[in-house]
């Protein structure tokens, strides 16, 4: 077969394979395209269709030959170069905008003075791929949406309320997207901080004011007066915080509380990628008599006490971030007053706990990051048990893995990890605590109108409970807030708490369900109302029991 038979055959053939192609397929002609393959580099731009629009034709100037245009004017290929300024009439001139030509169907170029692409004109919607061998490690492939996020925080998020948050899982700033007003607190400017003082008066009825078998009821006023002064400074932070709570009830007058917390927090920034931030705290509050350890039979409730002390280094090496944290408390018990007079010393339950933690975190995006967490702590405690002659000192460890959504987002804040617990005591006779621990404080804001909270805690608590050396502490709550109108919100909520004691056959679950509305006046007035049921079951006889509370009161803030 000659030369010219096979061209004609092998353009015959082509043909034929188009038109075939062409039936087979309803869709419209389109380029070739390779297989998929996974990689870091940006997807090609997509032309975005546009309306026809009629436009007047543009001047038509002789065009160059391709190669003699580029050798002319270099400007000519660089779509980015400045505008011709030249008055050399050998050179063609441009038009508006840096065109040097009339523009052909599928020149991605926008036509002077007309707003807007012209016929045979597309529009990209989408960034350029990165070129062949560009390093996309240099290139920020962020979307528009999370660099907003990270760089440029929503109006909404208020800086000042929260610049200090020392442990993750305990942030600040989860509640707050849950918790949407439709007003923001002004708050009062003093210097260089902001004042936020705010009381909340409200009138309590109780079913079972003892928590025992044997309710007893009882109506109460209570008084919860908050003042925080928070630093307004574009680097640094530091926080004050104090909080009361004052109950009067009418009959039962040794269930009065008088509890209060103080707390100084803060941060100093080293650099842009370093910060230590530090925490002191005071908390005084009387102690439940539904506790398994409280003094039975005492006439007032004793004091509980803790202190603290916590500091924390962050550093971020790009996307790997890491916190070293360390905390002392120190948590001390007062006497009780025995119901026929006298005192019962609670001193023998006082003890400390030392805390060292490190934690890693990897950035998948500005919204999104994985981490790993590592913890040692040692509990010293003052003095033996007089119950069984036991010393409960022991050393324990926390590991866990989990997710973080990132705390600025505007739908969804917080993490959720999983991990192991294992604690040691010193004394031999008492057996070990162990077992899987879930953690989580993540807020989601489904709609403009509602939003979700989940939080779960897990830990080893302290027990003076006869042979157990503590117990694995699980607890876990669900929370939906929705607006049914602007400015009243209803809220709903339920959880769960297990309290499995080591060394013992003993057992002690809680269930909670909670119902809240709020009705905002304006920015400083709020007028509440909720209800507390409490279902109490412990594998002890005689310490179960129900409880209901409602309240109404007004909350006052600036």
């Amino acid at each position: 077969m000659t030369l010219t038979m096979r061209a004609i055959w092998a353009i015959a053939g082509f043909a034929l394979a188009t038109a075939l192609g062409i039936l087979l397929d309803g869709s419209p002609v389109r380029a070739q395209a390779s297989p998929a393959i996974a990689t870091t580099i940006a997807p090609p731009p997509r032309a975005q269709l546009q309306p026809p629009r009629r436009v007047a034709p543009p001047p038509v100037v002789e065009e160059p030959a391709p190669a003699a245009a580029e050798e002319a004017d270099p400007e000519a290929a660089d779509p980015d170069a400045g505008p011709d300024v030249s008055d050399d009439p050998d050179q063609p001139r441009r038009l508006s905008g840096g065109q040097r030509r009339a523009l052909r169907d599928g020149d991605f170029l926008a036509v002077p003075g007309q707003g807007g692409p012209a016929d045979g004109i597309a529009g990209i919607g989408e960034p350029a791929a990165l070129l062949d061998r560009t390093d996309p490690t240099l290139v920020d492939s962020r979307t528009a949406e999370d660099i907003a996020a990270f760089e440029n925080p929503p109006s909404d998020f208020d800086p000042r309320l929260f610049d200090a948050e020392l442990e993750p899982i305990l942030d600040r700033r989860p509640a707050q997207l849950f918790r949407f007003e439709p007003y923001t607190p002004k708050g009062i400017k003093v210097a260089t901080f902001v004042l936020l003082p705010e009381i909340e008066m409200a009138g309590a009825h109780l079913s079972n004011v003892f928590r025992d078998t044997n309710a007893r009821s009882d109506r109460a006023f209570e008084l919860r007066p908050a003042v925080r002064l928070v630093s307004d400074w574009r680097k640094h932070a530091l926080e004050l915080r104090a909080v009361g709570f004052a109950s009067f009830y009418d009959d039962f007058t040794t269930e009065n509380d008088r509890a209060y917390r103080l707390e100084t927090r803060g941060r100093l920034d080293i650099t842009r990628r370093t910060s230590i931030e530090g925490l002191l705290s005071r908390e005084v509050a009387q102690e439940s008599r539904s506790s398994i350890d409280t003094v039975q039979g005492a006439g007032r409730r004793n004091d509980v006490t803790t202190e603290r002390a916590a500091a924390t280094l962050n550093h971020r090496f790009n996307r790997l971030s890491v916190q070293l944290r360390g905390a002392v408390t120190d948590v001390s018990y007062g006497d009780a007053q025995a119901a026929g007079g006298g005192v019962i010393a609670n001193s023998r339950r006082d003890y400390k706990v030392y805390e060292e933690a490190v934690r890693a975190s990897w950035e998948l995006k500005p919204t999104l990051s994985t981490f790993v967490e590592a913890g040692l702590n040692q509990r010293d405690h003052a003095a033996i048990a007089s119950a069984d002659g036991f010393r409960r000192d022991s050393t324990g460890e926390r590991y866990r893995v989990g997710v973080s959504f990132g705390n600025t987002g505007q739908r969804i804040r917080g993490e959720v990890s999983v991990g192991y617990a294992h604690q040691r005591p010193d004394e031999r006779q008492l057996e070990d605590i162990d077992g899987v621990i879930i953690d989580a404080n993540l807020a989601y804001r489904f709609s403009a109108l509602t939003s979700f909270l989940l939080t779960a805690r897990s830990d080893v608590t302290e027990t003076t409970v006869v042979g157990s050396p503590g117990a694995l502490t699980r607890q876990i709550g669900l929370e939906a807030r929705h607006a049914f109108l602007r400015q009243l919100i209803g809220t709903a909520g339920l959880s769960y708490t297990v309290q499995d004691y080591a060394g013992v056959d003993l057992e002690e679950r809680e269930l909670r369900a909670a119902l809240g509305l709020e009705y905002f006046v304006n920015s400083d007035v709020t007028v509440f109302g909720n209800y507390l049921h409490t279902a109490f079951n412990s594998s002890q006889p005689g310490r179960s029991y129900d409880a209901d509370e409602v309240r109404v009161g007004l909350r006052l803030r600036r």
